[in-house]
Formats: C-alpha cells, structure tokens, sequence
C-alpha cells in the first residue's frame, strides 16, 4: 500500500495509484489543503473526502471495479457524493448545503419605551402577537425572507427579555445602500435585542456569503433606520449593530429620537408610508379615527393594529395614552402641517 501525502494553498490534485489498478483523484479550491492516498486491491477505487480549513482528506481503495466517493464541504454551497455499484455501475447524488450569516442587532421603539431602559411588552401579555409575521400582508418587500413563524411557547418565555413584537430587518448593499440584498422577520425583545424566530438566537440569513453590509431596522408603525458605516457580518462570528446607542451613527438626519438614556425609533408611521404626517392626504392621524368607528373620538378598538401606535393592545383617538398625540409631537408639536421623513436611501 502506498501513501501520497500533499499540502497546498492554491488548487491542486494529487493521484497516487496503490496495489494493482487503484486510482483516487480529487480537485479542491481552499486556503490549506491535505490529502492522503491509499491504492485499493485490484482495480477497486474507494474516495472519500471532507472539506474544512485547513482541510484533511483521506482516499482509501475498494475492492473490485465498483467505485465509491462522498465529498463534504463545510461550509459549503454544494455537496456531491458519488458511490460505485456492483461491476462499474456509477451512481451521483446532488444536495444543497446552505451558508448562513448571522446578526444581533438592539433598538428601542418609541412607542411601548418606558422611558427608562426597556419596552413594555403588553401586546404578548395580551396574546395579541401573531405566530406569523406581519410584513408580507402590509406589503414590505421581502428579498430570501418572508413567512416567518413563530412556535407558541416563543411568546412564554420569560428569559432575558421578552417578546414585544416582530421587526423587519434589511441587509444593503456595502457599495450601494439603496439596493436590498437580503431581508428576514424577526423579533425584538423588551432589552432592545433583536432575536431570530426562536427567541434567542442571532437572526441568520440564508445563503449569502460572509461580508459587509449596512444594517437597517423597519417596523410596522414606526419609522425605519439604518446604520451609517457597513457592518461585517460571518458565519462564525455575528455581527451587532446597537440603534438604541446615541454613538451608533445613522443615516440621514434626526433618523431616531432621543429618549434619555437611549436613541428610539419615531412611533407614528400608521400607514408606514415613510412619513410622519398629522393632517392632510394620507395622514397618520385619521386611520386612527377610521379604525376605532369613524364617528364617535372617544370609542376604542382592541387588538393587534396598525393604529396602536403605543402598542398598547389598543387603538385609542383622544384621553389619556392616545395613539394620536404621538404623531403631532414628533412632527414638531405646534404646527400641524410639517411632517417627518423616514431617514433611508
């Protein structure tokens, strides 16, 4: 039996033959390489072959004709595995591995803020959170995202922070932030961390390779924001993005709101149109109106609404902790007709 062992940084393929006719030959791309070669009795070819880095790769020979081969890329975007029949029969599998690189990202919306250091969360109190997320239906553009659930017990959980409702998380383009390569739904908890559907974990986004990206955060009534510089995101390390932190850099101007200590999203985009407005076409104030009877300002509505604009379970035009007074304060407070443009490209 004979040995052939090889390390390379570039491409590379080595064959060693062993006792009789066996062949193993194998081709790979990776920064360090390994290989080591084992001739088979006869013409058997036996061929197996796992992909890290560095990489470690042994070949053994079969028996017969018959040839066998498995390759494993970790991570990888493809995995062949190919086995030998009986005689010279050959037989190939193709499978999809996918690559996922992971965020944690922290923000405080301004509605349910406490004024404090965290948010309430009476809307899962309340039982109101739905298992699916919200976005598909209001019309947000999902780009590999979309769909997302949630198990019940997600929303019981009482750990460090819990559920106060679902976010919509954008990747951009690092050259370009106007162009959205990448979307997921996720949730943000009562701390301000934003955590994939199971409640704790770093939201990962599927089959995009490791890089850079600037982040931006988007919820369903509040104005959206995104981080001025690129973040690095991995697979092995996730990147953080921290919206809550006054030092965290944002695009645009006034894209968030100070609330000491914390930066908070501005509450008050109903129609998440981009755009704080109190009167005129498309206002934010009157689906409030709208969606408690239309006709009688003190009447209230209960539920999981666009027009909850403190997320208190419930849609309230005039008294106290009213959904309305919100949007007339963030547009300036004494003059109703300015507005408040959404801060992203």
């Amino acid at each position: 039996m004979l040995l052939g062992l090889v390390l390379c940084s570039t491409l590379r393929a080595q064959l060693q033959g062993g006792a009789g006719r066996g062949d193993a030959s194998a081709s790979y791309t990776t920064t360090v390489e390994a290989w080591a070669y084992h001739g088979g009795l006869g013409r058997g070819d036996a061929h197996a072959a796992v992909l890290t880095a560095p990489v470690w790769v042994p070949y053994h020979g079969g028996q017969g004709r018959g040839d066998a081969c498995f390759a494993l890329l970790i991570p990888a975007t493809n995995m062949n595995a190919y086995r030998g029949g009986l005689g010279r029969g050959d037989h190939f599998d193709t499978f999809l591995v996918s690559q996922y690189i992971k965020l944690f990202a922290r923000a405080i919306l301004e509605g349910p803020y406490d004024g404090i250091f965290s948010m309430h969360d009476s809307l899962r109190v309340q039982g109101r959170i739905p298992l699916e997320e919200p976005y598909t239906g209001l019309g947000f553009d999902h780009i590999g995202g979309g769909g997302e659930t949630i198990e019940p017990e997600v929303l019981s959980g009482l750990g460090n922070g819990t559920v106060v409702d679902w976010v919509f998380i954008e990747l951009r383009s690092e050259a370009d932030p106007t162009i959205v390569v990448a979307t997921r739904s996720a949730l943000i908890l009562t701390n301000g961390l934003v955590v994939d559907t199971n409640g704790f974990s770093p939201v990962a986004f599927a089959d995009l390779p490791p890089g850079s990206f600037h982040v931006a955060l988007r919820h369903r009534n509040h104005l959206g924001v995104m981080a001025a510089s690129p973040t690095a995101i991995m697979s092995s390390q996730p990147g953080f993005v921290d919206f809550a932190q006054p030092y965290t850099m944002t695009y645009g101007v006034d894209a968030r709101k100070y609330i000491y200590p914390n930066m908070v999203l501005w509450a008050g985009d109903v129609n998440h149109d981009g755009l704080l407005k109190y009167v005129g076409s498309d206002n934010d104030r009157d689906p409030i109106l709208v969606g408690i009877g239309g006709s009688v300002p003190t009447n209230t509505a209960s539920g999981y609404l666009q027009e909850d604009v403190n997320m208190d379970g419930q849609a309230k035009y005039v008294g106290e902790r009213n959904d309305r007074d919100p949007i007339l304060v963030n547009i300036g407070g004494s003059i109703p007709t300015n507005t408040r443009q959404e801060q992203l490209p």
